[in-house]
């Protein structure tokens, strides 16, 4: 009986869906490799809009390649983090792919399959894996240092400004941004939710869409209808700035 010939697997993953490297450029690097190698024909599994913090065999691609893989197998990478995201996962991978006799080829590595089999091979792997995992954390930090100063100066931080508050354009050191100001419109808004809400006979949530909605036609301020979710959230939000209010008067 023939032995099985090895086949070839390409996994490609998208963060978002207006990312650069897009699963279909992902592909055709992929495929281009493979042919370069002599690897065959190559079954493409493919995460879009797929965070990576979700462990490789977890998504839903992921899950089905894993699936499929036999001894002999190659499994083709664009680059390392499209499968790890910690060194722990790639730890865990790494060692069953070995145990199976997976073969393990990642494109930007300089290309060529990675001896798993190898003290070197798994240590390069697992250097390469901790430096992306720190770079990673280097780079949540900073982002998270950066919102924090943005948010303690009332610039833009996020696309939401919060319920009461809109954001408005002005010139900062000499560059145009956005910074946070009341909105007193949707405030008076908010005040009227919860009036409706603690008056003797409350209204109920789609009483007070609906009261919104078609009896005094007023939309959200991104020009949007009231939605059952956005009223119960006003209202929370203003219940909040009330307490906020009073606690600064004392």
């Amino acid at each position: 009986m023939s032995e099985r010939a090895p086949r070839c697997f390409g996994y490609a993953r998208a963060s978002t869906k207006k990312q650069i490297d897009s699963p279909d450029t992902q592909k055709e690097n992929l495929r281009k490799y493979a042919n370069l190698l002599n690897l065959g024909d190559v079954t493409f599994f493919v995460d879009a809009a797929t965070s990576g913090k979700i462990c490789w065999d977890q998504r839903d691609a992921g899950r089905e390649l894993f699936k499929q893989l036999r001894a002999g197998d190659h499994v083709i990478l664009p680059k390392l983090d499209r499968a790890f995201r910690k060194l722990s996962d790639c730890v865990l991978v790494l060692e069953k792919f070995e145990r199976m006799g997976i073969r393990l080829h990642i494109v930007n590595l300089m290309g060529g399959a990675i001896d798993l089999s190898s003290s070197m091979g798994r240590f390069l792997i697992h250097i390469l894996a901790a430096f992306a995992e720190l770079e990673r954390a280097f780079i949540s930090e900073r982002t998270k240092d950066g919102l924090a100063k943005r948010k303690a100066r009332n610039i833009i931080h996020t696309r939401h400004p919060g319920y009461g508050f809109r954001w408005k354009k002005v010139q900062i050191d000499g560059k145009w941004t956005k910074v946070r100001e009341r909105d007193d419109d949707e405030r008076n808004v908010m005040r009227s939710i919860v009036s409706w809400r603690m008056q003797d006979q409350p209204l109920s949530w789609d009483e007070i869409r609906n009261h919104l909605m078609y009896n005094l036609k007023i939309k959200t301020k991104d020009g949007g209808p009231w939605n059952l979710e956005r009223i119960r959230r006003a209202c929370k939000a203003e219940l909040m700035l009330q307490l906020q209010e009073q606690r600064g008067n004392r």
